[in-house]
């Protein structure tokens, strides 16, 4: 059956302790990437850049926060209330110091974050210590916070879809098993384990396709995957070499199998491991055969989705522009978002284990009222295009 094994870094760059990822560039681009369009919505609308400038830092920190809170409070909160530094650090003190980045964003909580900043951007916070007393002070007309959002709302998918693709590259959010011949087998992480668990005894590890054909010991409706293995050149003991395939290797891959919580590879218990081994270049190198799973490319699904809802709202505004019902912009995001994430979060593994009981996954609840709200907007009379009569 034909797939893709997909075992790229997500780490683009390494130098010491700086560590650039391609999560961390896509969720830039899609900042930096959104900037000439939010411009010239400004200045479409008669705004100074100053201005588009000004909510432009509220809108980063705020989603930047909120999409990481989002993700710690919704989905991994009984971990993180032990570990309070690492939620808002990008950074690892030990083993060694290093740059990661921040290991998990929540859309929803990006979308809260937003809603949040243009609130505050909107309304003065005014706290006074004589008296004692925090209020909020009119900062702009009521009529700005849905113009703001509205225009928000045109780029929030765009910085979606890149999301989604260093997703992809991460090999986090992965779908479900399918047959279909566009599947991906996510071999990363069993590569990363397999070479740090075993360093002094592979020196180098490629996961690929079968290079040739290979009967195997039980047919499967799998792809026959293949995992190359050259030996630290110190090993010379062959018999040495085939006790690690055999029992710690075979031990491992069954590992992988049962007890992970989204298996990328299937080998059966109770089997002989199917390898064959030969000496070259003055040290042993083994081909190991087993069986990838395959899984529905799901944070792709959801990036062409939010390129479609992208484009469409984009070129709504384009030849509607200021026609168009406050709000109507935001609503029909949120509807057609809320709409696409229940719908692609049935072909995705649930990103935690406390979701395996529930009859709807915390992306799926996540979305509901988020779409009460957007048809709220949608269907609710506007004063600018149903003016009242008497």
């Amino acid at each position: 059956m034909p797939s893709i094994i997909w075992d790229v870094s997500p780490e683009l760059f390494t130098k010491g302790f700086l560590n650039i990822r391609w999560y961390n560039l896509l969720f830039a681009a899609g900042v930096l990437g959104g900037l000439p369009i939010w411009y010239h919505m400004f200045a479409k609308a008669g705004k100074t850049r100053e201005e588009a400038d000004q909510i432009k830092d509220y809108i980063v920190l705020s989603v930047l926060l909120g999409a990481r809170l989002g993700h710690v409070i919704f989905y991994e909160w009984n971990y993180y209330k032990d570990h309070l530094l690492e939620i808002f650090l990008p950074v690892i003190f030990s083993p060694n110091f290093k740059i990661t980045g921040f290991g998990g964003l929540a859309s929803h909580g990006a979308g809260i974050g937003m809603v949040l900043a243009v609130f505050l951007y909107v309304k003065r916070i005014i706290i006074s210590f004589f008296p004692p007393h925090i209020r909020f002070k009119n900062r702009r007309s009521p009529g700005e916070f849905l113009w703001i959002i509205d225009h928000l709302s045109i780029l929030f998918p765009l910085g979606a879809a890149l999301i989604r693709i260093g997703n992809f590259m991460n090999s986090e959010v992965i779908g479900k098993p399918t047959r279909a011949s566009y599947g991906v087998i996510f071999v990363r992480d069993l590569h990363e384990n397999l070479c740090k668990k075993y360093a002094s005894t592979i020196d180098n590890l490629v996961i690929r396709k079968a290079s040739t054909v290979h009967t195997l010991p039980i047919k499967v409706h799998y792809p026959s995957t293949e995992l190359a293995i050259a030996f630290n050149k110190n090993i010379t003991d062959e018999k040495k070499i085939k006790n690690f395939l055999e029992q710690s290797l075979k031990n491992q891959l069954v590992q992988e199998t049962y007890f992970s919580i989204s298996p990328k590879i299937y080998e059966i218990y109770g089997t002989p491991l199917s390898y064959t081994l030969q000496k070259q270049n003055g040290g042993y190198q083994a081909r190991v055969y087993t069986w990838g799973i395959p899984r529905h490319p799901a944070q792709l699904y959801e990036s062409f989705s939010y390129f479609l809802i992208f484009i469409m709202l984009f070129l709504w505004w384009y030849k509607k522009g200021e026609t168009i019902a406050p709000g109507r912009i935001f609503g029909t995001l949120i509807v057609t978002a809320a709409c696409m994430r229940f719908f692609c979060e049935c072909y995705k593994e649930n990103q935690v284990a406390f979701e395996n009981n529930m009859w709807l996954n915390m992306g799926q609840l996540l979305s509901l009222p988020w779409a009460i709200v957007g048809l709220f907007l949608i269907l609710r009379r506007s004063a600018k295009t149903e003016p009242k009569t008497i």
